[in-house]
């Protein structure tokens, strides 16, 4: 178990591991989850001793909660994440105080809780729904449930409270230096390293990778805090999030005694003196007076700055360094992007090298990382920055017309019926399945497109079922009515052929050609005939059988020789 000395960890790590990971937050864990999963070792490292104590992301999405699934995590998470039977309200308020209205609630029908939802996947089982509802989870209770998992993990060898101090990347091998609690110099030689330690990634600067974008204007004031006072809280009715016109935002982070509220403030103010409770009332009061509430306990306080920023390369030039998370991307954090797709990010590396360290995986299977997952932070970078102006464009009408927002006369009915119709148009923050979803992994060198069809079409708030090259599988439930096609998706380490064709020739041609290649592979047979107005209607007919990688994103093919990477 280690020899553990006022809290510091004086273990002596490997001199050898196959892979180290620098950072465990929800990047890291799931890279480690990932690896030990295919059956590969790795060391991960982290310079905090404990998890996070900031609530920061706290919706899981739909495609998450999907690949959490394939890791055998996905109930685990939602047993400690907030209970299935409450929606994710969210109301656009004036304030709570006296004065202060509900302006709309956001969608006008509210997104449905988990419960309802698995009931609208089970009746409209044509391939356009998830497998999994989203979960809401603050990320501090995601990484503590998570970690400890992984510290019993014989697969995974994990160091908190370790930092990285340096790294050379050789031909062969990645030779790191890490510095323990003690301050004492460990050398570990890797034959990857995957950097998800954050938006100051020193992994990304020790390789000289850059990043491209920067900070919105303007900055937040983040207050975490415990209260019971749900009468109050619940004046204008249960919620996730309240926007308040004032720019202030209140997240509730578990439907019991734990909120956020985040306040905007000038960029460097100092908050040093501000007492946290009064500038809880003021957040709580938007445009109106203060409103007070009982407060337990304020849990922590800091400020922070939302940033676009998207790194030019997700890999190192000798191709045995690799960037997940945050140290890849840095989003705004509405849409809750963030978090999602550092998992989407973690997932697809730590299966990619598990193949290539299991003797498998192609020589061009590693460069498709950055060619897959870049293009998708974009897009998502992109969108958050969408949701974010839906916010800041209602927030600039009440700043020009300060008394407006809470007016009773005609002026401030207007601005309020104005505000209602802005956010009724402009509601995709957490519904934009497209987004989450529908993203297709063109232009990778490991997945070959089809020239004779037309792509379907593509919209960032609808998802569209397809099994273009590159896309995710569409989810179905099979004639049982309780097995999910997914369900029969190979675990760990290999592909799964899909055959639809009467006779199963072709899927015997397949495991011949894959025996040979030793790739590993299991075939589910599905009749078409069956499959016709599920999976069919997602499916181009022509094709007689699909091929899924580990990561869920099918490769359509025709009949010929096994063609993987």
């Amino acid at each position: 178990m280690g020899v553990q000395q006022n809290g510091a960890d004086q273990r002596q790590p490997p001199d050898e591991t196959p892979v180290l990971i620098v950072g465990a937050g929800p990047a890291g864990l799931i890279a480690a989850l990932q690896l030990s999963k295919n059956g590969q070792r790795c060391v991960l490292i982290e310079r905090n001793l404990d998890t996070t104590k900031w609530p920061k992301m706290d919706i899981t999405n739909c495609r998450s909660m999907e690949l959490l699934k394939r890791l055998d995590v996905d109930r685990g998470l939602r047993e400690v994440g907030v209970s299935q039977e409450y929606s994710f309200d969210v109301n656009i308020s004036t304030g709570l105080s006296e004065g202060g209205q509900l302006i709309a609630k956001w969608p006008s029908q509210g997104l449905p809780s988990p419960d309802a939802w698995r009931k609208r996947i089970r009746t409209n089982n044509d391939g356009s729904n998830p497998r999994e509802p989203y979960q809401r989870c603050s990320q501090a209770i995601f990484e503590a449930w998570l970690k400890p998992q992984l510290q019993s993990n014989p697969l995974v060898d994990a160091y908190f409270g370790w930092k990285l101090e340096s790294l050379t990347e050789e031909s062969s091998h990645v030779d790191s230096t890490l510095v323990d609690t003690a301050g004492n110099r460990h050398s570990i030689r890797s034959r990857y390293v995957i950097g998800c330690d954050g938006a100051g990634s020193k992994v990304r600067s020790a390789v000289g990778i850059a990043l491209k974008g920067g900070p919105v204007p303007g900055a937040m004031h983040l207050i975490h805090f415990k209260s019971r006072d749900l009468s109050r809280l619940h004046k204008q009715g249960q919620f996730w999030h309240i926007f308040f016109t004032s720019g202030s935002v209140i997240i509730s982070q578990d439907e019991i005694d734990t909120w956020t509220v985040h306040t905007p403030i000038p960029v460097g103010a100092d908050v040093s003196d501000v007492d946290p409770k009064q500038a809880i009332y003021r957040a709580l009061g938007g445009d109106c007076a203060p409103y007070e509430i009982e407060i337990d306990e304020v849990l922590v306080t800091s400020t922070w700055r939302p940033n676009i920023y998207l790194a030019d390369k997700y890999m190192s030039q000798g191709k045995r360094i690799f960037l997940s998370g945050d140290a890849a991307h840095q989003n705004i954090p509405t849409g809750g992007y963030g978090m999602n797709t550092a998992v989407g990010d973690s997932f697809d590396i730590g299966w990619k090298i598990a193949a290539v360290l299991a003797g498998h995986g192609g020589p061009h299977l590693l460069d498709s990382y950055e060619a897959e997952r870049r293009p998708v932070a974009a897009r998502n970078l992109e969108r958050s920055g969408v949701h974010h102006t839906v916010h800041a464009t209602y927030q600039q009408w009440c700043l020009r017309a300060p008394s407006a927002s809470t007016s009773q006369n005609e002026e401030g009915r207007s601005l309020r019926d104005r505000i209602a119709a802005h956010v009724a148009q402009n509601d995709g923050e957490n519904t934009d399945h497209g987004i989450e979803l529908g993203y297709r992994y063109n232009g990778s060198g490991v997945i070959v497109t089809d020239d004779a069809s037309q792509e379907p079409a593509w919209t960032p708030k609808e998802y569209v079922p397809s099994t273009w090259p590159g896309a995710r599988a569409p989810h179905v439930y099979l004639s049982d009515g309780k097995t999910s096609i997914f369900d029969k998706f190979g675990t760990g380490p290999a592909f799964t052929l899909v055959d639809f064709s009467a006779d199963g020739k072709y899927a015997q041609s397949f495991e011949r050609a894959a025996r040979s290649a030793r790739v590993p592979l299991e075939v589910v047979r599905l009749l078409m005939r069956r499959m016709r107005g599920r999976y069919g209607n997602a499916m181009p007919c022509s094709y007689d059988r699909m091929i899924t990688w580990p990561g869920a994103h099918p490769q359509m093919v025709r009949p010929g020789p096994l063609s993987m990477c």
